[in-house]
């Protein structure tokens, strides 16, 4: 099988760390959520020092942690990683590849990522409806393959256990996503190629309609991220690194099922993403609208909870 490779500038720079607390828990099992939200901006210079830093936080912890990461160039937790013949390699950034870094070192890892082949199609088309029929990967792809990627998702979160409060919003957002995917009204038109049915967009809201087709289903992966926190009972630290809107809404829904905040940044600068930042490979054509870009912080914070000497002490109690 001919593998070829796509390579996506869709991961950028760590600009906002958050901390929940799993609540109701005694001292030995105390458990922390620490949420690293990603900007999706591949030019940052702090890229290359903030990856290089996780990467040593995350061998020094090994056992101690549960890395949670969207990571599209990464096999993910069912085993796909590709799109028919088509794969995903991320230059640059602090996510990509991340997951595989951590199987490499025993690392306990869920990567949530599922939009294969979303990203491999639909990324080459964002710049312009003309090339649409062209593109290799967008010709090559049905949009059968995108909507089986949708329905296998939904069934596989319809079957989470999680206690009453996860599974009620569980239900509520599978409903709202649900009436998204229905309006989109694909299940017609399942053996055209992506490239034909983006060819058919009016170019007067191409954008707006691709990126419906890209996020109109990001609620499943804030689920998906959810569902791997409350699952995971044996490990004091639980980091999550993905989309900043995806932390904040982590964050939200933690919280609404009792989870308690610990420290929550007030930035809101993911507001400000878009499908350009997430998916594209190469830079908008209009670079006269660019907004204040959040600053990279400073990622020592990790070792505080890490590394302390209660958290470690509380750590060795369990073991």
């Amino acid at each position: 099988m001919i593998v070829v490779l796509f390579s996506f500038h869709c991961y950028g720079y760590v600009y906002q760390i958050s901390v929940m607390k799993k609540a109701n828990s005694s001292p030995l099992k105390e458990q922390f959520i620490i949420g690293l939200g990603d900007y999706h901006d591949k030019d940052h210079p702090a890229n290359k020092d903030q990856r290089s830093y996780l990467e040593l936080i995350l061998k020094k912890s090994l056992a101690r942690v549960k890395l949670i990461v969207e990571d599209l160039s990464s096999v993910n937790n069912d085993g796909n990683g590709m799109c028919c013949n088509y794969a995903i390699s991320t230059r640059g950034g602090v996510l990509g590849k991340l997951a595989d870094f951590a199987r490499a070192y025993l690392i306990d890892v869920d990567n949530v990522e599922y939009r294969f082949c979303r990203v491999v199609a639909v990324g080459p088309l964002l710049n312009s409806a003309s090339i649409a029929k062209n593109s290799t990967s967008g010709a090559a792809i049905n949009i059968n393959e995108l909507y089986k990627e949708v329905v296998d998702e939904l069934e596989k979160i319809r079957k989470y256990d999680d206690g009453s409060m996860a599974n009620a919003l569980y239900k509520r957002i599978i409903a709202d996503v649900n009436k998204a995917f229905g309006q989109l009204k694909l299940d017609h038109i399942r053996n055209i190629s992506i490239g034909e049915y983006c060819s058919r967009l009016s170019k007067n809201n191409y954008i707006k309609n691709l990126e419906r087709l890209c996020v109109f289903d990001s609620p499943l992966i804030d689920l998906k991220i959810l569902h791997s926190i409350v699952s995971c009972q044996d490990k004091p630290i639980i980091i999550v690194a993905a989309g900043g809107s995806h932390i904040e809404k982590m964050n939200s829904f933690l919280q609404s099922i009792g989870y308690q905040k610990v420290a929550i940044p007030s930035t809101s600068a993911h507001i400000q993403q878009n499908v350009y930042n997430m998916l594209a490979s190469g830079k908008r054509k209009n670079s006269s609208n660019r907004y204040n870009k959040p600053s990279a912080i400073n990622l020592d914070v990790l070792e505080h909870f890490l590394f302390s000497n209660e958290i470690m002490q509380k750590d060795s109690a369990n073991n």
